[in-house]
């Protein structure tokens, strides 16, 4: 299976990433193109220079971030001129130009109270309204699908990442009910108010809120309905699981499966049996697989843009 995935790596083509030049001068040229497509779209992005650092400024440079926006409070109490920072170490083509699109939308809330706390909410407005809207401006839908997918459903992804994304899903909500109007609004109102609206999201009260609608634009809506709803992320396996599920398909005995998948019965049929029980993928009827779901979803991750049936690295 690692011999399969290191092969299609292997033929993926990378011609625009070299033809590129540095990711500092691809964060340079996406920056205007990024804050253009969301001012046009009403969200009042102000100039937010581009810094990339070898260290972030203190008390920053303790966190293991790849970049953040300060905010006011923080050039007052420490110094911290404006801007987006990125730790030059963390560069990575693509990635950046997604992660800037995200930060500024912090520019625009830390503007307002910077005072409040961000996090929450405002950290999925910052992914619908910056990673799948405005980042558009500079990247490919498949693109950013990707980077989102391996990210926020990373298969041994940090709690942060899966924190981020029930965030994001609260900002879904809104932005089905609402569009890139209601959430933009919500944004320039600062964070005390995206607090306020968190709160209406966790008690289902949303629709409560007080903001326009309008302006549901196909893409973004495409990858939130992906991120948020479409994705399924719970068939992750060990390697060896991984392998006998591929070769679970009726009929076939569960040493016939051991077999096929060149796995010792004694480590095989447990695994099986628990499998059969836990993956809802497959049915056990005695020695044999009655049901099977996994050619299916094999012919679906042949024929789409994602896999379904994920190993974890031991």
């Amino acid at each position: 299976m690692v011999a399969l995935d290191l092969a299609s790596a292997a033929e993926a083509e990378f011609g625009e990433i070299e033809a590129a030049g540095s990711i500092s001068d691809r964060l340079s040229a996406a920056g205007p193109a990024v804050q253009g497509r969301l001012v046009k779209a009403g969200l009042p992005v102000e100039e937010a220079p581009l810094r990339v650092m070898d260290e972030f400024p203190p008390p920053f440079h303790q966190f293991g971030w790849s970049a953040f926006a300060p905010d006011r409070e923080d050039e007052e109490n420490f110094g911290v001129e404006p801007g987006v920072y990125f730790l030059r170490s963390r560069l990575r083509p693509f990635y950046s130009e997604l992660l800037f699109a995200h930060e500024v939308i912090h520019t625009v809330t830390g503007k307002r109270d910077p005072e409040v706390f961000a996090m929450g909410l405002e950290e999925g407005l910052a992914e619908a309204v910056g990673s799948c809207f405005g980042a558009l401006a500079v990247l490919e839908p498949a693109t950013i699908r990707n980077i989102l997918l391996h990210g926020r459903h990373g298969v041994d992804r940090p709690k942060l990442w899966s924190v981020y994304l029930d965030h994001t899903r609260q900002a879904y909500l809104l932005y089905r009910e609402f569009g890139l109007t209601g959430l933009i609004e919500l944004i320039k109102q600062g964070r005390a108010a995206i607090h306020r609206a968190e709160e209406l999201v966790v008690q289902g009260r949303y629709r409560e809120l007080d903001l326009p609608r309008g302006n549901w634009d196909p893409d973004t809506g495409a990858l939130l309905d992906f991120l948020c709803c479409g994705y399924l992320s719970s068939h992750v396996f060990s390697p060896v699981e991984c392998l006998l599920v591929f070769h679970a398909e009726p009929g076939r005995s569960l040493d016939e499966v051991c077999e096929r998948a060149n796995v010792a019965p004694e480590i095989g049929r447990p695994a099986l049996e628990s499998l059969g029980a836990q993956s809802a993928l497959f049915v056990r009827d005695g020695e044999r697989i009655g049901y099977s779901n996994v050619a299916r979803y094999r012919a679906l991750e042949e024929n789409g843009p994602v896999k379904v049936m994920r190993y974890r690295l031991p």
